[in-house]
């Protein structure tokens, strides 16, 4: 009988034993948390600014009376394509185009009596200062009148430059004068596309940026350098302003289209990028997870990296990774440094 009790501790110390001994190879793999990896490797970093500009022509007037008087007749309208001397509009000019025809009576009499008087001096009928003074009064008729019909010109208002009419400010029967401007006048040849950028990008943007243009209207896109960067800062919304000169594409691109520029600020080659989401805060900085080979498997470690910039979901690591690296890319959160892994994948 005590035989008998001995050899039932026995089993049951040697059954409690095994219960509690080391994991087998599949309980291993089954704690091992599931991953995606990827591999770290050099490339080159791009940083863009993406803001929203206008094109405006180069060559935009306005045109302004010479003289105070009613409008008569309005001979354009907004979006019209005019000529340089197509006349805009007509004023009033009824007072000087009443002295103009006074005046050329009064000279086609003049020249008559000069001619007369000139005929009878060639047959010595007459005093020559006679001829002398009617001569005199016919030039001087004709310098009044040269002067009145530039004065009459004043109401026709011309164009200066051919273009587009962006904006009429005038109405027929409304008295206007020099004060303020009645067209506004764009060539459509001499276009530019113009943004404002905040000021705390003054020394990353510079004329040898690259900046891709979408004008979203004619769904066409420009890619060229930034030929202007302002050098002053607006003091009321803290910004400096670039143009980029562009072409009338197949005539399309009018003034006052809106613009959506991408600017190239900041490149840089070789550098180590991840996703910016697997980065995590820590004290003192940020972590992340790579997945390194040990002699029982993939184990997680975690590291702590210096970041630096960002562009949309890339971030550029400073400091903390090697080329070559595995970082987890996928199932990262919850992860601990030394858990055991799964790798999957990609």
């Amino acid at each position: 009988m005590k035989k008998l009790f001995v050899l039932a501790f026995s089993t049951l110390i040697f059954a409690s034993a095994c219960g509690n001994g080391p994991a087998t190879e599949n309980e291993t793999e089954n704690d091992a948390v599931a991953v995606t990896t990827e591999e770290v490797r050099p490339s080159t970093f791009k940083h863009y600014l993406n803001i929203q500009g206008t094109v405006e022509s180069d060559k935009t007037i306005s045109i302004t009376p010479k003289v105070t008087a009613t409008v008569e007749e309005i001979n354009v309208k907004a979006g019209d394509q005019v000529e340089k001397g197509t006349v805009l509009a007509r004023l009033d000019g009824e007072v000087t185009r009443t002295q103009i025809e006074e005046v050329k009576s009064q000279l086609e009499l003049a020249k008559t009596r000069y001619e007369r008087q000139k005929n009878l001096r060639e047959d010595n009928i007459g005093s020559e200062i006679q001829l002398l003074e009617i001569e005199t009064q016919v030039r001087s008729l004709e310098n009044q009148l040269a002067t009145l019909q530039e004065q009459y010109d004043n109401y026709l208002m011309r164009a200066t430059i051919g273009g587009t009419v962006n904006r009429v400010y005038i109405k027929e029967g409304e008295n206007i004068g020099p004060n303020g401007p009645s067209f506004q006048i764009s060539n459509a040849e001499a276009l530019k596309v113009t943004a404002e950028i905040s000021e705390s990008y003054i020394n990353r943007v510079e004329t040898t940026d690259s900046v891709t243009i979408t004008l979203p209207s004619i769904d066409r896109q420009i890619t060229k350098p930034i030929d202007v960067v302002g050098n002053v800062i607006d003091p009321l919304n803290r910004t400096f302003g670039i143009e980029v000169y562009i072409p009338n594409i197949d005539g399309m691109v009018r003034p006052n289209m809106l613009a959506k520029l991408k600017i190239n600020d900041y490149q840089r080659a070789n550098a180590l990028t991840v996703p910016v989401d697997i980065v995590q805060s820590s004290n003192g900085g940020g972590h992340l997870f790579v997945a390194q080979e040990s002699d029982s498997g993939w184990v997680a470690k975690q590291k702590k990296v210096v970041i630096g910039s960002s562009y949309q979901d890339e971030i550029v690591i400073e400091q903390g990774l090697q080329a070559g690296d595995q970082i987890i890319t996928v199932g990262y959160n919850g992860l601990n440094d030394g858990d055991a892994l799964s790798i999957q994948e990609n």
